[in-house]
């Protein structure tokens, strides 16, 4: 027996309502919910989600807080080791200057290379050249100065010819003592005095010891050699004062000082700041 089909119309599946993606800052905000007391079911309920997906949601949102807040605490380390090598490059910057040593700026130092693209238009690099090029300088005239004592003293010919204990020093100590005190003039103090600073120490045979500051003249045969070498010394000290080198010398000394003073300016916020501004090719971010 057949049975005739029976056609339905108008007749309809019901459809699936999908819900709305959870947005990252509302699970956050379920998360910060559940955190505070609130239970899932509640937050379900109230959001009108499944229990199954405030779940998934609330972990999901715990892991990427979890996620970010190391990622901040790698690059906030980052931040501050990276400051703190820049810090340290101020720091040796100002130790060459106090010690009146050049600068190394060549691009084969990454750090100062880093601080200076991250300070481009500081007059610290320009006052570092003029800096380098001054001591450059001064270590010629110095030795400029020191080839023109010797002269003075073997064209005088009073220091030659004397008997000493260290006779082969006798000259070279004159020059050292002469190219120092021509130094200090120049930097604005007196090293030595000629009147106050010659010592004699007494020795058998009418022999004495004669030192002027630090530079010891060595053994000498009698007091009247002493006076050849105290006069000649103080004849030379007066041509050396006024000469046009020493004057020469003072300017690259004063220009040192200048440069010593503007630089240090510069560096002494950035140590106190302890951020530098501006980013570099080493910069964590």
């Amino acid at each position: 027996m057949s049975y005739p089909l029976i056609r339905l119309t108008g007749v309809h599946m019901p459809k699936r309502i999908k819900k709305p993606t959870v947005k990252p800052e509302t699970r956050l905000e379920w998360l910060r919910r559940h955190e505070g007391g609130e239970s899932q079911s509640h937050i379900a309920e109230t959001a009108e989600f499944d229990i199954r997906t405030v779940r998934k949601h609330i972990d999901l949102a715990r892991m990427e807080r979890d996620v970010n807040q190391a990622r901040t605490e790698v690059l906030r380390n980052a931040l501050t080791g990276h400051y703190d090598d820049l810090l340290k490059t101020a720091e040796a910057i100002e130790k060459s200057i106090s010690g009146r040593e050049a600068v190394s700026l060549g691009k084969e130092q990454p750090l100062m290379e880093g601080l200076r693209q991250h300070m481009p238009r500081s007059p610290l690099w320009e006052n570092l050249r003029k800096w380098n090029r001054t001591l450059s300088e001064i270590a010629d005239l110095e030795e400029a100065i020191r080839q023109k004592i010797k002269t003075l003293i073997e064209a005088d010919g009073r220091l030659t010819g004397i008997v000493s204990q260290n006779a082969d020093e006798l000259i070279p100590t004159a020059i050292g003592a002469l190219t120092e005190q021509v130094k200090a003039w120049s930097q604005g103090y007196e090293r030595l005095n000629i009147d106050r600073d010659i010592r004699l120490k007494g020795l058998v045979e009418d022999k004495v010891e004669l030192s002027y500051g630090s530079h010891g003249f060595g053994e000498l045969e009698n007091r009247e050699t002493v006076k050849r070498i105290v006069d000649a010394v103080r004849d030379f000290e007066t041509v050396l004062k006024d000469s046009a080198e020493r004057a020469e010398l003072e300017k690259l000394y004063n220009r040192l000082q200048r440069l010593d003073q503007s630089s240090r300016e510069v560096l002494t916020v950035v140590r106190l700041r302890r951020i530098v501004p501006g980013r570099c090719l080493y910069c964590p971010i």
